[in-house]
């Protein structure tokens, strides 16, 4: 295993008790991580073991503690593994992007392609630590699968959901169905921004922006099979609806105003 911070392979790591999350000797302290709950942390110290070898000194350098806020900040305490399954699941939609166009290389769509994808994931992520939870994308194999397969020119479905941010931690249903929420708002709001921009610059590549990531918004609301859409159903109905809504509207905008079928982008 790896550590969460450096990198490190370690046969044996540490599990932080609070983040839950596996680091070398070096980082298994929770101000050495900058842990996600890190206020749990030091608000109990006449409990904690681990605490008084902190206020002891044993906390790695300044510039460790350093890089590693700054790390943490920067990139959203991504772990190399974790950057590992985002460039595979980045790698499997850009090919589902190249099927639209015969496997033609149009950098322009791409760009639209993967940050509908990666925006939606980080969204996801962003919130989950906001709310001091250990949060990591990871490739899910069936869902990889269905994605590659739905790269073939001939398949008429793009199915984009190659992985999931796993969250760990203490998260209630409401703050669950949040996290799940902002991911499609995130397309949402993109396809919205493509949307005015079409009206303004009257580009076609702006309805499909609108489109796709209408389309990323409305499959994640699905409200089965473990995609966004269940757990905001099963918090909120009203919500969901109106998430659902707007995805729909967003997509039959951009369909309506590009004049081409449910699938010609």
């Amino acid at each position: 295993m790896e550590c969460g911070i450096c990198g490190r392979s370690e046969e044996m790591p540490f599990k932080c008790r609070y983040c839950k999350a596996l680091f070398c000797s070096e980082h298994r302290l929770p101000p050495n991580h900058n842990c996600v709950l890190l206020e749990q942390f030091l608000h109990q110290p006449e409990k904690d073991r681990e605490f008084l070898e902190h206020v002891a000194g044993k906390r790695g350098s300044t510039g460790e503690r350093t890089a590693s806020a700054l790390r943490n900040a920067v990139l959203l305490r991504f772990s190399r593994t974790e950057i590992a399954h985002l460039t595979i699941g980045t790698a499997l939609v850009t090919a589902v992007g190249l099927s639209l166009f015969g496997f033609r290389f149009q950098p322009e769509y791409l760009v639209i392609f993967v940050s509908a994808f990666l925006l939606h994931e980080f969204a996801h992520k962003f919130l989950a630590q906001f709310y001091r939870a250990w949060a990591e994308f990871r490739v899910l194999f069936f869902g990889a699968v269905i994605t590659a397969v739905s790269a073939l020119p001939f398949f008429p479905f793009k199915f984009i959901a190659p992985g999931v941010v796993f969250i760990s931690g203490s998260i209630s249903e409401r703050r669950n169905g949040r996290i799940s929420l902002v991911g499609p708002l995130t397309n949402i709001a993109l396809g919205a921004g493509f949307m005015l921009a079409y009206f303004a610059m009257g580009s076609q590549l702006m309805l499909v922006g609108a489109r796709f990531n209408g389309w990323i918004a409305l499959f994640n609301l699905i409200p089965f099979m473990g995609l966004d859409g269940s757990k905001i159903f099963s918090w909120n109905k009203i919500v969901w609806v109106l998430a659902l809504a707007a995805s729909i509207g967003l997509f039959a905008a951009g369909s309506l105003f590009s004049g081409r079928g449910l699938f010609g982008f």
